[in-house]
Order: C-alpha cells, then sequence, then structure tokens
C-alpha cells in the first residue's frame, strides 16, 4: 500500500483506540475494533517488511490476550511506533525519489556536454530543456504520465508569482527554453555563446534547487496544472 494511504489508515485507527479508556472493555462492546487493528497490522507487516518482527509479536500478543489482559495503552503506543517508522519511512522515500530525478536531469546535462564538445549546439538546447522539464516536474509534483510539459507556462506563472528561486526561473527561460523552442519550431541553429549561458543557467538552477521544496499554494497549481 502507498505510504501516504497507510498513514491515513493509522490515524483513522488510532483516532478510535484513543476514545477508551481500556482495551478489554473496548473489545466486549465492540469486538470489530479488534479486526481493523488486526488487518492495519497485516498490512502494515507488508508495507514495512524490515520491521515485520516488531509488528508480528504486536499482531499475535493481541490475538493470544484477546479479550483480557493486552491494555489499550500497550495496543496505542505499538501504534504510534508503527507510525513514527512510516513517518522516516517516507522522509527517505522522498530523498530517494529526488535523487532520482535530480539523477535524471544530470545524467541529461552529462548529454549536453557531449553534444556541446561535438559543436552540436541544438542538440545541446533540446538535451537542456529536457533536463529542465525533468526538475520542474519534480519540483512542481507534475505526473511523471504527462511526457511532455509546456515549460514556459510553468516557468511564466513560477516568474509571475515569484516563486523561488524565480530569477533563476527566468534565467532557464530566457537561456534555455525559448532558444530550444527555436531550434523545435522555427530550424535555428545556435551558436557556442548561446550554448555556453543555456548550460550556466541550467547548472545555477540546479544547485539551487538541490535541496529545495517549492511551496506552491492551490491557485498556482492549478493553473500549472491547466497549463500544461
Amino acid at each position: 500500500m502507498d505510504l501516504e494511504k497507510l498513514e491515513k489508515m493509522i490515524k483513522l485507527v488510532s483516532k478510535e483506540l484513543y476514545g477508551f479508556s481500556d482495551w478489554s472493555a473496548y473489545i466486549r462492546l465492540k469486538p470489530n475494533l479488534q479486526a481493523k487493528v488486526l488487518n492495519l497490522l497485516d498490512i502494515c507487516r507488508k508495507s514495512l517488511p524490515e520491521h515485520s518482527r516488531f509488528i508480528q509479536i504486536m499482531h499475535s500478543k493481541i490475538i493470544a490476550d484477546y479479550p483480557s489482559t493486552f491494555s489499550l495503552r500497550e495496543t496505542i503506543d505499538g501504534i504510534e511506533h508503527i507510525l513514527a517508522i512510516l513517518r522516516i519511512e517516507k522522509t527517505g522515500e522522498n530523498k530517494i525519489k529526488e535523487m532520482k530525478i535530480f539523477e535524471s536531469a544530470e545524467e541529461k546535462m552529462k548529454q549536453v556536454n557531449v553534444s556541446f564538445r561535438n559543436d552540436d549546439y541544438s542538440s545541446t538546447f533540446n538535451n537542456l530543456n529536457t533536463a529542465l522539464e525533468l526538475i520542474l516536474k519534480d519540483k512542481c509534483e507534475i505526473p511523471t504520465t504527462i511526457v511532455r510539459i509546456n515549460t514556459s507556462n510553468v516557468i511564466d506563472l513560477l516568474v509571475k508569482y515569484k516563486v523561488e528561486p524565480y530569477s533563476h526561473f527566468n534565467e532557464a527561460r530566457k537561456r534555455v527554453t525559448e532558444i530550444a523552442n527555436k531550434v523545435k519550431h522555427q530550424g535555428y541553429v545556435p551558436d557556442k555563446s548561446e550554448a555556453i549561458l543555456g548550460i550556466k543557467a541550467m547548472e545555477e538552477l540546479i544547485s539551487k534547487l538541490r535541496d529545495k521544496e517549492i511551496k506552491l499554494n492551490d491557485e498556482i497549481r492549478n493553473k500549472i496544472y491547466q497549463g500544461l
């Protein structure tokens, strides 16, 4: 199960547990809570395999002690521990995702350098623009299933609403996207000096965004999606 969905499920079960003061009394009143907790633990064990031993022990103790001695406090403590584990896993997952997207962009930048060394400045700009698309997809949370995005529209909105680092986005649009579009649609042949400035603009943007989270409000996010 997706970790975001699992976190929501854990919070729902926890909310029910916090409404009672004694585990065994609650089980006698509503035996379906035990089923909910056990089902949650089954899902957690599959989603968090590295922590399956702890979850299995908790699962077994609930079954063995039902419906008498296993306290509500122990149940809540166990679920809170799982929730803490989940949040750590989510942080790691996000870091891996960020590393992968930047690895992809940096791989594309390696192709940029190869094209530049071969004096193929048209390919240089095609690769620069692809690297820029990858970064925008990641930082603006644009689904990867959308193969091509309107890079100019996205950057226009980021600059208009002064989303940091908007000055570097603006440079990337001017030095990369505008020239890449001319290459693609008008057969424009860029020169070496333009390629150097495009590479520099992208390298500075990647440096600025590597450890930065872009914060978009709903209005900006909706406008970005509408303009894709």
